[in-house]
C-alpha cells in the first residue's frame, strides 16, 4: 500500500491528502481550544497580496475563492486533486493496462479539481452560515472595519475591501468614500457606514 502511495504516478496526489489530514488535525487542535483556523490564511500576508489586472481578478471570481475561507477552498481543492488522482491513475492502470505520465495526470486532476472546486465552494458557503451561531446581514456589516485590499477608492469609483467578522468568516465589499472628495488607498482601514445599491460607503479609520 505505501509503495501504491508513494509510487512517482501518485506521489503528489499522496502528499495533497497528507496536507488535508494535517489542516484536519490542526483545525480539531483548535476546536479543543475553543477557536478555529478557519480564517488564519485570510489574514495572513500571502491572502493580501494585490492582484493587478482584472483578468486575473475574473479567475479568483470563477474559482469562488471570496466565497469561503481560503482554507476552506484550499481543502477542497487539494482533497478533489488527490482524489481525482488516484482514480486517473487506478482507472488507466485498470483499463489500459499501464499508468499516465505524472505530469499528464497532474494537469488533469489540477484543471478538473479548480473546476471542481469553484462549484464545491458555492454549496460549502450555503452551509457555513448554519454551522455558525448566527448569520450575519447587511445590517450587521455597518460598523465593521474592513481594509482595502485592491484598487483605489474614490466617490463613484469603489474598491474592494475585507473584513473577517466574530466567527471567522471573511466578507469582500465594494467600498467608496462617504465624503465626496476623499481617496482611500490600498492597505488603508475603513469603516463601513452605510449601504448603497452597488457599493458600501466608508470613512477612514482614525
Amino acid at each position: 500500500m505505501l509503495e501504491i502511495l508513494l509510487s512517482d504516478a501518485n506521489y503528489w496526489f499522496s502528499v495533497a491528502l497528507f496536507i488535508v489530514v494535517i489542516l484536519f488535525t490542526l483545525e480539531l487542535t483548535f476546536l479543543l481550544f475553543g477557536i478555529s483556523a478557519l480564517g488564519l490564511l485570510d489574514d495572513s500576508s500571502v491572502a493580501n497580496v494585490e492582484i493587478d489586472g482584472s483578468s486575473l481578478l475574473a479567475i479568483g471570481n470563477w474559482l469562488n475563492i471570496d466565497k469561503v475561507p481560503l482554507l476552506v477552498w484550499l481543502v477542497c481543492f487539494l482533497s478533489l486533486f488527490g482524489l481525482l488522482g488516484f482514480l486517473l491513475n487506478a482507472a488507466t492502470h485498470s483499463l489500459l493496462q499501464f499508468t499516465l505520465p505524472s505530469w499528464i495526470s497532474i494537469i488533469f486532476a489540477t484543471v478538473c479539481s479548480l473546476f471542481a472546486t469553484s462549484k464545491l465552494s458555492i454549496g460549502v458557503a450555503k452551509l457555513l452560515p448554519k454551522m455558525q451561531s448566527s448569520a450575519l446581514n447587511n445590517d450587521d456589516f455597518v460598523g465593521a472595519v474592513a481594509h482595502i485590499t485592491i484598487g483605489c477608492a474614490s466617490r463613484g469609483n469603489p474598491a474592494e475591501a475585507k473584513f473577517t467578522d466574530n466567527y471567522a468568516q471573511p466578507h469582500y465589499v465594494l467600498v467608496e468614500p462617504f465624503e465626496e472628495k476623499e481617496l482611500f488607498d490600498r492597505g488603508e482601514r475603513v469603516i463601513l457606514v452605510k449601504k448603497t445599491p452597488h457599493s458600501w460607503l466608508a470613512t477612514r479609520y482614525q
